[in-house]
């Protein structure tokens, strides 16, 4: 244990003027019209040095780039960089007024909310939930991947400072503040500038016992670095790995790679990744090799530098179940961002063995039915309850299953030529798109013409889970039949935007609302009566409008890029047959 940590934990008195410290840096930064960020904790080491060394208090930034206090090369040359003689000049009177140890602990503490916008560094509440989930022991070796400025391993540290640490970060900035922040906690904390991914190579780097990471949202992966190599070499371990494949999926499997047999890792990733189709595989992949022990979504709002939602996953090995605790509910609301208090994480902790509306084990066959979806949303049974809420009746007009026609019947209305008038079937529904290749029909029998779309109407599966949702494109002078296993559902356009209703029947909470009404084990199914009662958020027009404008456009996109694969593919055919022309001509 370092002096430092030693110190901090046998006077609490110097938290609190070490936090003072923290401000006044900041003040006196802003003042020289500098920005605190990390040059709040750098200022703060440095003061530490000059006041551990006694120096006169005319020590100039030149002097430390010298070499006239006791400090590594590369932090000499990080605060020549960072700080200029003017700046330097308003923070070092401050050298008389705290001791060495109040000085270190200053550029131990968490970032500001400022300064973490700037540092994309975890919040500290965050952190503390990671501290107890991890349990670090003693003398076990803990790896902290994209580590950014040290915030992690500073707060594990500080409540097991007998194990041994490393962290990994790829900023110079912030690897800068992360080796500072080392220093002062010890010789058994180690920082490591690079590519995280080139630690897969590495003979060298140990299997941890407890990881963290806290890597980048939704990274490109062409800005991955080494991960675009480490990538080619995990697609002959993952089937389905592709281009499209989330970062997040990428970076979990680097710290499974990297964890010993019995070990334990927690990332933070984007709650899509948890769901999308496009990561299927990888999910796949690790919960039918039993790496995924817990899941839980956490609130909005608590990074101060994205409103995006996040969910806390952690690994291990050998687990049959999955246990998902949903704590998007369970948070304190600060003033610009939410937070955990104590009594929030030991609500978080007291779910992990305990079932309620918001935790609950997950079998692998649960998982196996839906995709793999890592949201407790979609596997428990509670009513969504939604602000503007109204009865989905209330919006419709008209509701009707579709045609009850018989094989036999339909072969007889069966063209192969192109005429004006289509069939749908359940099968033509892929992704919420309907196929504008339709079976085309010679005619359509009188009392089958009820149940002809029209343009707007929503469609909607009867059978099989999960269900399918889609809206009708029909065109002047165009008829589509409709089969027998599809609800037709004529809304009121006046009230209801039709894309926006699909929108939110394709969310997780329009899912969720689907699956409190389905009845049947074996073939799942919604009775008209239940469906008609199930309630949805209705807010204004605009507001609808604004959505449904979204979702098209996203299905806009889509079809180009179906477009697209149809040509190549269609080029792909042809290819010898053109070079054959062009060979004979």
């Amino acid at each position: 244990m370092s002096l430092i940590v030693k110190n901090f934990f046998e006077n609490v008195n110097i938290e609190g003027n070490a936090t003072k410290i923290s401000e006044e840096i900041s003040q006196r930064l802003l003042q020289s019209g500098l920005q605190p960020g990390s040059n709040v904790p750098l200022a703060a080491y440095l003061l530490y040095k000059v006041a551990q060394n006694n120096s006169n208090s005319d020590v100039t930034i030149q002097d430390i780039f010298e070499g006239r206090l006791d400090i590594s090369e590369g932090t000499r040359y990080f605060a020549k960089e960072q700080l200029p003689e003017e700046a330097w000049a308003q923070i070092l009177p401050m050298v008389n007024n705290y001791t060495a140890e109040e000085f270190a602990l200053a550029a131990l503490l968490p970032e500001h909310e400022d300064e973490m916008k700037l540092a994309m560094a975890t919040p500290h509440t965050i952190l503390t939930l990671v501290h107890h989930l991890l349990d670090v022991q003693p003398d076990e070796y803990v790896g902290d991947l994209c580590c950014g400025s040290g915030s992690g391993f500073v707060s594990f540290a500080m409540n097991q400072p007998e194990a041994h640490y490393f962290g990994y970060e790829i900023n110079e900035e912030r690897g800068g503040i992360a080796r500072i922040r080392a220093e002062l906690l010890g010789s058994n904390v180690q920082v490591r500038l690079g590519d995280v991914f080139r630690l897969a190579d590495d003979k060298n780097t140990p299997r941890f016992d407890k990881m963290f990471s806290n890597y980048p949202f939704g990274m490109r992966l062409r800005y991955l670095g080494e991960g675009s190599d480490y990538m080619e070499r995990l697609a002959e371990q993952y089937p389905g790995l592709s281009k499209a494949t989330s970062s997040d999926w990428i970076f979990n499997a680097l710290l499974c790679d990297l964890l010993a047999e019995s070990g334990k890792a927690i990332g933070i990733m984007t709650n899509g990744s948890t769901w999308n189709s496009i990561d299927t595989p990888m999910r796949r992949y690790f919960v039918e090799r039993k790496m995924i022990e817990c899941v839980i979504s956490l609130p909005v709002k608590m990074f101060p530098y994205t409103n995006i939602g996040t969910t806390l996953i952690v690994f291990s090995h050998g687990n049959d179940t999955i246990r998902m605790i949903n704590a998007t509910e369970i948070y304190h609301k600060g003033r610009r961002q939410n937070m955990f208090l104590q009594d929030d994480i030991a609500t978080i902790l007291t779910a992990l063995h305990t079932d309620s509306e918001y935790s609950k084990d997950v079998t692998l066959d649960e998982l196996r039915a839906n995709e793999y979806n890592l949201s407790l949303e979609r596997y428990i049974q509670k009513v969504p309850t939604f602000q503007n809420g109204v009865s989905f009746e209330s919006i419709i007009k008209s509701i009707t299953r579709g045609a009850p026609c018989t094989a036999s019947q339909l072969d007889k209305m069966v063209s192969n030529e192109v005429t004006n008038m289509q069939y749908l079937m359940l099968a033509n529904i892929q992704n919420g798109i309907i196929d504008n290749k339709l079976p085309y029909l010679s005619s359509i029998e009188p009392k089958y013409e009820k149940y002809c779309l029209k343009n707007n109407d929503l469609i909607l599966s009867k059978n099989g889970y999960p269900y399918k949702v889609a809206v009708a494109s029909v065109k002047d002078g165009q008829r589509i039949l409709a089969n027998g296993n599809l609800y037709i559902i004529e809304l009121d356009e006046s009230r209801a935007n039709p894309y926006y209703i699909k929108a939110f029947f394709d969310s997780e909470q329009g899912i969720a609302a689907l699956k409190s009404i389905t009845v049947g084990a074996t073939i799942p199914n919604i009775g008209v009566d239940k469906l008609k009662n199930v309630m949805i958020p209705l807010p204004s027009m605009e507001e609808q409008s604004r959505v449904a404008q979204k979702y098209q456009t996203t299905l806009d996109e889509i079809a180009m890029l179906k477009l697209r694969l149809e040509r190549a593919v269609n080029k792909l055919h042809h290819v010898f047959d053109e070079e054959s022309e062009e060979t004979n001509a």
